[in-house]
């Protein structure tokens, strides 16, 4: 304890040492309660909370909500469903484009590219996004409308399609993973891709993400590597394959701790600066007061450099000093 004042200590403390007293209790339970509620896991993720996991439970809740409670599928405001005559024709889990079913897909194909078409025009189209487990579970409440799909590009490739009816066509073929489709894959004819997209069998990691509208057509078999040699995949007729640009920077949770942890760190060390800081001063203002005098050791007695005599000694000097000498004896004696 330091005293900073000449007078001696009272019982009783001030009012303004009590005010003091509580504010630093007050703001140790502060201190103590903040760090209970940062070593939460919850408080984080609150506070920074991670797109891909929102963006991923979304899906999840949406794929439900479809599925089990389906509700009523709306056309776009600007989208024309194909001609149920056409749609009649169309078969399921199928290899390919059969023979009756050209007419209903180059017709697929051509509303297609009309949403395009009304896409550049700045004609606004509110299109329901398109999920791969209502597409696979009910193909026929589905087909013929138009769709908005979201997804990342697995592979590309340009093909001619060549037909006696149609003549020849080039086409984008592409097979793409949505964000619910998991392992599944969607595959999508188009006529036209963007021109900063890759070619490739397989894109890996580096796979970009894109976007397209389109009809859905119908649910088509292909030959896969699975156990028994045919998988199927919802066939989707777009008129255009857009990149989505995702930011260069992605900032991480850690990214985002940083700048806080950082001014944390300098608002401690400026607090200790203070804290030393003030002790030093106060050292230096109350040098040789009574600070300073409370921390010398008092007085002690001690007999470091005094003879004592033994009373053995002392008795031998008084009977030295009490007998006569031999010049005393003489005079005595004449």
């Amino acid at each position: 304890m330091r005293f900073r004042t000449r007078q001696q200590p009272r019982g009783v403390i001030p009012r303004k040492q009590q005010l003091r007293l509580t504010l630093m209790l007050m703001a140790l339970a502060a201190v103590l309660l903040g760090s209970r509620m940062v070593g939460k896991p919850e408080f984080w993720e609150h506070m920074f909370p991670e797109e891909g996991l929102v963006a991923a439970g979304a899906a999840a809740q949406n794929v439900v909500s479809q599925t089990v409670h389906r509700p009523e599928l709306t056309r776009g405001s600007a989208a024309v469903a194909l001609a149920p005559e056409l749609q009649d024709v169309i078969q399921d889990n199928v290899m390919g484009v059969r023979a009756e079913e050209w007419k209903a897909w180059a017709y697929s194909l051509r509303l297609a590219e009309d949403l395009v078409d009304q896409a550049r025009t700045g004609e606004s189209l509110h299109l329901p996004s398109a999920k791969y487990a209502l597409l696979m579970d009910a193909p026929e409440d589905c087909r013929g409308l138009a769709w908005k799909v979201s997804g990342t590009l697995r592979r590309m490739t340009r093909e001619r399609v060549d037909n006696q009816k149609l003549g020849e066509m080039n086409v984008v073929d592409a097979w793409l993973t949505l964000p619910d489709s998991g392992d599944g894959l969607v595959h999508v004819v188009s006529r036209f891709a963007d021109e900063d997209l890759p070619l490739g069998q397989d894109f890996g990691d580096d796979a970009p993400e894109v976007t397209l509208t389109g009809y859905f057509f119908k649910r088509e078999a292909y030959a896969s590597a699975s156990s028994q040699g045919m998988s199927i995949a919802p066939l989707i007729l777009s008129g255009g394959i857009s990149e989505v640009k995702l930011p260069d920077v992605v900032q991480t949770r850690s990214d985002q701790l940083t700048p806080w942890l950082g001014w944390l760190a300098v608002l401690t060390c400026t607090g200790l600066a203070l804290v030393i800081w003030s002790f030093l001063a106060s050292d230096a203002a109350n040098r040789g007061q009574r600070t300073h005098e409370l921390t010398r050791l008092p007085p002690a007695p001690s007999f470091e450099g005094v003879d004592a005599e033994s009373p053995y000694e002392t008795l031998q000097q008084l009977e030295a000093a009490a007998e006569p000498s031999g010049f005393e004896l003489a005079h005595d004696a004449y």
